[in-house]
């Protein structure tokens, strides 16, 4: 895990990042050759976070390598460690008391004298800058007094005066976070350093923020901040505006460090070029902005490295650091931001998503309304002017952008769903495509797994296959993932795969990667690839769903002249080969035990001999265990649910039409009745010999069942 940052100023100007030494040194330089001795107030302006006390440091820095009788007392005071203190003019005196006489023999008679200065004028300065006053505990202190003798203040201040002054030796009062003090303390402080800037030799060098301190002013006295301030500070300086090509060159080698080993292949320069200018850039201010926003990415990006596209990770934790309720409203609306353009169907609809977003955008601060609506857009373009159709989510899920509605949520869990794909599982699919054997027994380990929805890790790997076989599937290796795929792919069939009647199932989702990856084979390669593949594979509902779709595409080219991936002379070798392939595996017992048998025997039929198909199947049932075994391949479940019921049925069909090409079902029949009479239906049998012997009998009294409602009671 990358180290944090630690949000301390820098202090060796050799590590100067933003250009702040040189300003530093100047001023250092201005306050060792002040000719004066009259006191005198410094104030370094500038917005928390931009680096007032690195400014602070190196000033410091300087001034120790400044000839030493140049060279004055530095007394750093924080008011923060004594925020919340009843007396913070007491702490500041108690702070040059402990300072001043360890560091030069002159100030050694300073000692008691501020001890005794402190505990006189510490009650003495109120909260309205007026000395003498008796508001909050200025009583209690005149209440002490009149316990024991009384300081004579200004008698006190006379002789540090002169001790200060015949000392011929300059202090440096530096005095930083002023601007993260509470209203009241920010206030008091002010007040004491008015009543004690006109101390001889001492300089005053504070920072802090003008505008918070003017508030803080303001609300506490009601008296003008600004003016306020103006009495007290003699030379104010702003802090130099960060240089923007600095503030940059910092973010991006913290990036660096932070995202430097991201696995190859996501990061894409081009596009972050493009989000950073967009929207990124406008939000990083100040130096603070970038320990901030670079530490927040230290702790989430390393959970979800490899899961995410680093670009848009970067994004949206800016936008989560910097816009917090933009990234909640983000977060709550999926569905809104994350998907394909769609055609609006009704005008209300495309009106609602309108306002939708012009609602966020009016919520963000105006002078970034306009980079952040850029910046959201070319992250999610859904919401943007340009059409994105569903044909960009295959490439969106390859290169784990947000705006695909699976890997969205990655993004805001912070974690990879269970039972998820996750990209180093693709890449070691991948990785094994020079050898179809461990691409195909890779594939035949996954079916073994179960996601917590019950579907099997195989399906969600052939399915994440397609964002990868235009890319990545190195040309050489193209075929040997084809011979993988036809050989394992009927391995791959799984009815906890399939969903309902839209479900396509896992041979076509086996088919798919096939059909696509032979658009890059040459158009000389392609049947030879194939034929190769059917010749040495086994699976041969993957082999026929493949040809069919070759097929359909040479008919229809037929009429429109299109050029297609084969042509019909070809797709009829293959038919051929498959035919063969069918042929060999038929002799085997385990064809009898195929999930698809009753679609293989269809094709077989329609591509081959149908006498050979009745054939076969005659032969196959000559035995009454041949023939249970055969009819519940033809077995079908139909779904049904009644008006006003949510449930739905599984309702077994097995229509004895389905079978005339291959059987006598009246022969049949007669059979599987005798054998029903007998007791002699296996249990794995039962349902479909039900069915079948209910259905014939509808087809013999003249009913249909595939008729509406054939089979209600």
């Amino acid at each position: 895990m990358t180290p944090l940052s630690a949000d301390r100023p820098s202090i060796d100007p050799m590590d100067d990042l933003f250009g702040h030494a040189p300003f530093a040194k100047s001023l250092a330089e201005s306050i060792c050759r002040y000719p004066g001795s009259d006191g005198l107030v410094l104030a370094l302006y500038g917005p928390w976070g931009s680096g007032k006390s690195t400014v602070l440091a190196y000033v410091s820095h300087y001034i120790d390598q400044e000839p030493e009788e140049s060279q004055p007392v530095v007394v750093a005071f924080n008011p923060w460690w004594f925020s919340g203190q009843e007396n913070l003019a007491r702490a500041f005196l108690g702070q040059l008391q402990a300072v001043l006489p360890s560091r030069s023999d002159k100030f050694k008679k300073l000692g008691d004298l501020l001890g005794d200065f402190a505990e006189g004028v510490g009650g003495l300065i109120d909260l309205s800058g007026v000395t003498g006053g008796a508001a909050g505990t200025i009583g209690k202190f005149i209440a002490k007094l009149t316990k024991r003798k009384p300081k004579d203040v200004p008698a006190l201040k006379a002789e540090i005066s002169q001790i200060l002054r015949d000392a011929k030796k300059r202090i440096l009062v530096v005095i930083d976070d002023i601007d993260r003090l509470a209203p009241d303390e920010t206030r008091q402080l002010f007040t004491v350093i008015k009543a004690l800037a006109d101390f001889p030799n001492v300089v005053y060098l504070l920072a802090f923020d003008r505008d918070v301190a003017a508030q803080a002013i303001e609300q506490q006295s009601g008296l003008p901040g600004e003016r306020y301030l103006e009495k007290i500070i003699q030379v104010p300086f702003e802090l130099p505006p960060i240089d923007r090509v600095a503030l940059r060159a910092a973010l991006f080698k913290r990036l660096d460090q932070v995202l430097g080993n991201t696995p190859d292949g996501l990061f894409d320069q081009s596009y972050w070029t493009n989000v950073f200018f967009d929207g990124i850039d406008p939000l990083i201010k100040v130096p603070r902005d970038v320990v901030r926003f670079t530490n927040t990415l230290s702790v989430t990006y390393p959970a979800v490295r490899g899961e995410v596209n680093p670009v848009d990770f970067i994004a949206l934790e800016a936008i989560r650091v910097f816009l917090p309720d933009l990234y909640g409203v983000v977060r709550a609306n999926s569905e809104r931001f994350s998907g394909h353009s769609r055609d609006a169907r009704y005008e209300g609809d495309r009106n609602a998503a309108q306002a939708f977003h012009q609602t966020w955008a009016n919520q963000v601060t105006e002078s970034l309304r306009a980079s952040t609506k850029a910046l959201l857009e070319r992250i999610f373009p859904k919401i943007g002017q340009m059409g994105h159709g569903s044909e960009w989510l295959a490439e969106w899920r390859r290169n784990l952008r947000a705006c695909h509605p699976e890997v969205f949520p990655i993004y805001f869990k912070l974690t990879v769903p269970l039972g998820a794909v996750r990209r180093n599982e693709m890449m070691a699919l991948l990785s094994l495509a020079a050898s179809p054997v461990d691409f195909g027994d890779a594939l035949v380990r996954a079916k073994t797994e179960r996601r917590p929805d019950g579907l099997s890790k195989a399906r969600a790997l052939l399915e994440r296959l397609m964002d990868y076989v235009e890319k990545d599937v190195p040309a050489e290796h193209i075929s040997t993932v084809i011979q993988a795929l036809f050989n394992v792919g009927d391995s791959l069939i799984d009815p906890a795969d399939e969903r309902g009647m839209f479900d396509f199932g896992n041979v076509s989702r086996a088919s798919r990667p096939v059909y696509h990856l032979l658009k890059r084979l040459p158009a000389n390669q392609r049947v030879g690839v194939l034929d190769a593949a059917i010749k040495a594979g086994i699976a041969v509902a993957v082999h026929s769903c493949v040809l069919r779709e070759l097929e359909d595409d040479a008919t229809k080219a037929k009429e429109s002249g299109e050029v297609t991936l084969l042509s019909p002379d070809e797709v009829a070798q293959l038919k051929a080969t498959w035919l063969d392939k069918v042929r060999t595996l038929s002799c085997e017992a385990s064809f009898i035990v195929h999930p698809e048998l009753s679609r293989l025997l269809a094709v077989w039929r329609q591509w081959g001999d149908d006498a050979e198909v009745r054939a076969w199947c005659g032969r196959f049932t000559e035995s009454d265990d041949g023939l249970l075994a055969l009819l519940p391949k033809f077995l079908q479940h139909t779904r049904s649910q009644t008006m006003g019921d949510w449930a739905v049925r599984l309702e077994p069909r097995l229509n004895p039409t389905w079978l005339e090409n291959y059987l006598d079902t009246a022969a049949c029949s007669q059979r599987l009745a005798e054998l029903t009479r007998k007791g002699m239906i296996p249990g794995e049998a039962e349902e479909a010999v039900s069915q079948f012997l209910k259905e014939f009998e509808m087809l013999r009294a003249g009913k249909s069942p595939d008729g509406l409602g054939a089979f209600d009671e």
